[in-house]
């Protein structure tokens, strides 16, 4: 399947919609689009939900991600993986780590406030 990726932001994050594989031929293009997030100093919340599959190269560009959010004091969630791509998840231990919530709305109610 073809991938595909595209970033919406309002005030609250950023949301990276995820379409396709996420893989050894997508993974730079994915990786490029969440950094730029980082970079921001925005929150992130991950779209998965038309997500088909997701190797070992994904996941490692999420925990990427998760660790430079970390350290530029901001936060990355994911949203609506499938059950196939969230057994992946479960299996290799990301998901005690990563945030995953079912909708867009859960995951931004978990961010924690940014007002003093």
């Amino acid at each position: 399947m073809d991938f595909d990726i595209s970033l919406m932001r309002d005030d609250r994050c950023t949301l990276v919609r995820v379409k396709g594989d996420i893989d050894v031929v997508s993974r730079a293009r994915f990786e490029d689009a969440l950094f730029e997030v980082v970079e921001s100093g925005e929150p992130m919340v991950i779209d998965m939900r038309e997500v088909t599959f997701c190797d070992s190269t994904g996941l490692n560009a999420i925990v990427a991600a998760n660790r430079r959010a970390g350290e530029h004091g901001t936060h990355l969630a994911l949203v609506a993986l499938p059950p196939r791509v969230q057994r992946v998840f479960r299996i290799t231990g990301i998901d005690r780590f990563i945030p995953i919530h079912e909708t867009l709305r859960e995951a931004i109610v978990a961010f924690p406030s940014t007002t003093p």
